[in-house]
């Protein structure tokens, strides 16, 4: 098994003006994005507005995906649903295509068991031999696992890590320290220098898509033991992140792609393109600041 890369960007979905992924928008999406410096590409998450989408429109991302980026990256495709049957469809289509795991998300909406979400999990590790990325975002899903919870989904032998997307640095430092073989991603960009002093192995974000290059730089700065520079480059990030929350994420991220040179479309509704004031402040940044290098 291939060890997936430490900084992976959570990446976007382009779409066309049917609202139809954009198959063409994609390589000059993947080259910008993995110029920055960044490890490979966590496909079909929340960025890229998974839950908006139907089934084969997933389907289409991911091979389109991994047709262009395979061998290029690492690739890890999103396949969390709230339905296990098209988590596994998912899986399968990722392990066809050729990516290196797959990520999920728990069962949401419902109000699942812990043991529920443990088989839903053991069956989306069933329906590939694709490696398996545990996901814990409970602002979104809802499902706030407890530390013991977490502890027995990673001691499954095919759960090779987890996304932690959360502000509690103790649960994460804890898990880390309760699963130290596996590979600890974190997820809340704005204080990725908090998670790698933890020791977090590296980190799948959003913003990695404009600003990746500052992400690499801060963990080589952590790993170097040199927090004063680790600090300003999340200071700098952060000025960033500050803006583009503002905006509204997604749709900002879009727009700062089409401003750098990628287009690739609006976003699905009912997202709505956002305010001119936020965006000219987005604009202004882009148009000051080194977007790639953390020098």
């Amino acid at each position: 098994m291939t060890r997936p890369g430490p900084i992976l960007a959570a990446m976007l979905t382009p779409f066309d003006a049917q609202g139809m992924v954009d198959e063409t928008a994609i390589g000059p999406m993947v080259d910008l994005v993995l110029g920055q410096g960044i490890d490979g590409l966590y496909a079909g998450g929340s960025t890229g507005e998974c839950v908006l989408q139907s089934l084969e429109q997933r389907q289409v991302l991911l091979r389109a995906l991994a047709d262009y980026a395979k061998g290029k990256c690492t690739l890890v495709a999103h396949v969390g649903s709230a339905a296990t049957g098209d988590a596994q469809m998912l899986a399968r289509t990722a392990g066809d295509a050729g990516f290196d795991a797959v990520a999920a998300v728990p069962p949401y909406y419902y109000k699942f068991s812990a043991g529920e979400i443990a088989d839903y999990y053991a069956a989306i590790a069933d329906a590939s031999d694709l490696p398996l990325i545990v996901y814990h975002i409970p602002v979104l899903t809802g499902v706030n696992m407890t530390l013991a919870e977490l502890e027995r989904l990673l001691g499954d032998d095919r759960v090779i890590g987890i996304k932690f997307t959360d502000s509690d640095l103790f649960k994460f430092e804890r898990l880390i320290n309760a699963a130290p073989d596996k590979l600890h991603y974190f997820g809340s960009d704005e204080m990725f220098l908090g998670a790698a002093a933890m020791g977090a192995y590296g980190g799948i974000g959003s913003t990695y898509n404009v600003i990746g290059g500052l992400i690499v730089a801060i963990k080589a700065a952590v790993d170097a033991g040199d927090l004063p520079t680790a600090r300003a480059l999340q200071t700098r990030a952060n000025e960033f992140i500050a803006i583009l929350l503002k905006v509204g994420v997604v749709p900002g991220l879009k727009h700062a792609l089409a401003q750098l040179g990628a287009p690739i479309g609006q976003c699905l509704p009912p997202f709505k393109k956002p305010a001119a004031d936020a965006l000219a402040q987005l604009d202004t940044w882009l148009a000051t600041q080194n977007r790639h290098l953390a020098d």
